[in-house]
């Protein structure tokens, strides 16, 4: 694998990994709307069902992320390999500092800390926080009834 690719395949994980994140927050927020409206009222069985649902939709992208990042190290290491060979150009020393100095160290480790974070937040609100939902009653009245 030649420099060039390897840096085009490290750029697409970059967008890869911000799709992931987006498709968390869609999860979460659509997840949020169903305790709002839904689930925060529900019984216990089906809070528990809405949860191990949201859970393995968690999980799987979880198990996508483990696999991502297993990619980026095989990555990474090429480009290490090319660096180790002097075939690196300034591109590709750029993108091998992001991985000496840390930076995808500190990516990763927010990653992580948001995922579990944000589990430990819809579990909380579906099974202890009392929800009342923002849905406000409107009686609608006919025009001649209100003259």
């Amino acid at each position: 694998m030649s420099e060039g690719e390897v840096v085009e395949q490290l750029i697409e994980y970059t967008n890869v990994l911000l799709f992931g994140v987006s498709i968390i927050f869609t999860v979460v927020s659509a997840y949020i709307v169903a305790l709002n409206y839904f689930v925060g009222e529900a019984l216990l069985l089906a809070r528990v069902g809405a949860f191990a649902f949201v859970s393995l939709i968690l999980g799987l992208l979880l198990v996508v992320m483990i696999g991502a990042e297993a990619n980026h190290a095989g990555l990474i290491a090429r480009l290490q390999e090319l660096h180790d060979a002097n075939q690196v150009t300034s591109a590709g020393r750029a993108l091998l500092s992001n991985a000496t100095n840390g930076t995808y160290d500190v990516v990763r480790a927010l990653l992580w800390a948001g995922m579990l974070s944000v589990y430990a937040v819809l579990g909380y609100m579906t099974f202890f926080h009392r929800w009342r939902p923002d849905v406000v009653n409107v009686a609608l009245q006919s025009r001649k009834a209100a003259s």
